[in-house]
């Protein structure tokens, strides 16, 4: 392997890694050009192909099944180590490709025309990272007009190589505050295609003459059908009284003192639809002094609907609908943090379900799923409605006490929570008593982290089970560490 072979083929690879784009879902864009070369020559196959390390993968194909096929076998491949177009009438009379297995073992492989794709500027250089291809079963006498358009429509996917790179590129680097502001401007067209891919506009405000442009997504963003310099003016009242504040003190800093932001706010349009954006600002800076504010400014109301949702979901059990133990752990240490600082009771029910597995193996999983859904029902009604009740997973539960009345008769409460948590679970006649043993504990000093406190109300619960199944036993010394080896002060609720 040639030193200048193995430098290209190292460019290559990054070239294709900063574009991101193997392994990545149909677009539109890339689609269409194939579309209009496949249309060109009224040919059987038309792909944009990429060559990865041992592979040819094609972002974009028609008339074509497979989305990748071996490097080794490929004459694509070959176009983009040599840098050349390849144009041959007839694979199989050809007297280089024609003697390839491959080619020979598929007879409706003829004309093949391939034109190597230029990746986007890196450090200075550029390599060629794939080819727009077009196959037809058979021979065709390319002429030069059509050939000029195959061209063309190579450099329209180059322009699409640019333009996917730039907005990446703009994303991180404004996130950075690196500046990135003139190189947008020399590729306009490319950042606009960009900025409709991502639902990401652009602005600029003039220091000395206060004069603001609105990109064209800005605009769509903001819902104006006919922008005047008004809208552009008032931008800020877009915003609600909420977070108005927010975005105009962070403009007026970044205008002062070049404090650059990236803030996330809600945004509601101009026909009154809410939305959430996250609006970047930094100063532009040219021979050393600040000569406008500018921006970006996108629409990330799906993304963030969607964050909110994963949120939730990350920390709900899914059958029960009680927070999991995710969202418990960070419930108690927020807890203790808030008891630790002004104070204050708080107990910790640990519940484990006797018969459970009975449940499930002579009646069902659905029983058993039914068993978890009432015993959650159960944890949430009056009088234990507005404490955290959370289920570890199987049939293991766990209770929060920081109302006072309940915490007053801890004994009582828990005999309370026994009676409810015991029923009667039947199918098809035979039934099967369900009942729950509590382990709880008290946080007190020594017992002042979530850990000290959950392995206390486990000893507790060990130490119910050992007595009789369907009681409570509640640790009234602070037992922690080691020392909940030891055998504590126990009493048995129940």
């Amino acid at each position: 392997m040639s030193n200048n072979f193995a430098t290209q083929e190292s460019l290559r690879q990054r070239t294709l890694a900063a574009l991101e784009i193997l392994d990545t879902a149909p677009e539109v864009e890339f689609n269409s050009v194939v579309r209009a070369a496949r249309r060109l020559f009224g040919a059987r196959t038309a792909y944009i192909s990429l060559i990865d390390t041992d592979r040819q993968w094609f972002k974009a194909r028609e008339g074509f099944e497979p989305d990748s096929v071996p490097r080794e076998c490929s004459i694509c491949a070959i176009a983009v180590a040599e840098n050349r177009e390849i144009v041959v009438k007839n694979l199989q009379t050809d007297p280089v490709f024609g003697k390839m297995p491959e080619i020979a073992a598929m007879p409706e492989l003829q004309f093949f025309a391939t034109i190597p794709l230029m990746g986007p500027e890196l450090d200075g250089e550029r390599a060629t990272i794939g080819t727009l291809c077009v196959i037809d079963d058979i021979p065709h006498d390319i002429v030069r007009e059509e050939l000029d358009e195959l061209r063309d429509l190579a450099h329209v996917i180059e322009a699409l190589f640019c333009t996917r790179l730039e907005s990446r590129l703009a994303r991180e680097a404004l996130a950075e505050r690196k500046d990135l502001v003139d190189d947008l401007h020399r590729t306009q067209r490319q950042f606009e295609l960009a900025e409709q891919m991502a639902q990401i506009g652009h602005w600029r405000m003039d220091l000395a003459t206060q004069e603001l442009f609105w990109s064209p997504e800005i605009i769509a963003i903001h819902a104006i059908d006919n922008p005047t310099k008004a809208h552009l003016q008032n931008g800020l009242d877009y915003f609600p009284p909420y977070d108005k504040p927010r975005i105009a003190a962070a403009v007026e800093e970044c205008v002062l003192n070049g404090t650059p932001y990236d803030l996330e706010l809600d945004f509601r349009d101009a026909k009154g639809v809410l939305k959430r954006v996250r609006a970047m600002g930094e100063q532009e800076i040219v021979d050393g002094k600040p000569v406008a504010i500018i921006g970006v400014f996108q629409d990330i109301t799906e993304r963030h609907h969607l964050e909110t949702r994963l949120r939730a979901a990350a920390h709900v059990d899914e059958l029960t609908g009680l927070p999991n133990r995710a969202r418990l752990n960070h419930y108690l240490n927020d807890s203790i943090e808030e008891f630790q600082r002004s104070g204050g009771e708080m107990a910790l029910a640990l519940i484990d379900l006797d018969h459970f597995k009975q449940v499930n193996d002579d009646l069902g999983h659905e029983a058993g799923d039914r068993v978890l859904k009432g015993i959650a029902a159960q944890l949430v009604s009056e009088p234990f409605a507005g404490q955290l009740s959370a289920r570890l997973g199987g049939d293991e539960f766990v209770m929060v006490i920081q109302n006072q009345e309940l915490l007053a008769d801890l004994e009582g409460t828990l005999q309370l929570l026994l009676e409810r948590l015991r029923f009667e679970v039947g199918y098809e006649g035979e039934t099967i008593q369900v009942s729950a043993t509590i382990g709880a504990a008290w946080l007190t000093e020594e017992n002042d982290d979530r850990s000290a406190l959950l392995r206390c109300a486990d000893h507790a619960l060990y130490q119910a089970k050992r007595t009789e199944r369907g009681t409570a036993a509640i640790c009234p010394d602070a037992i922690a560490g080691e020392r909940v080896r030891s055998a504590p002060q126990l009493r048995v609720v129940g």
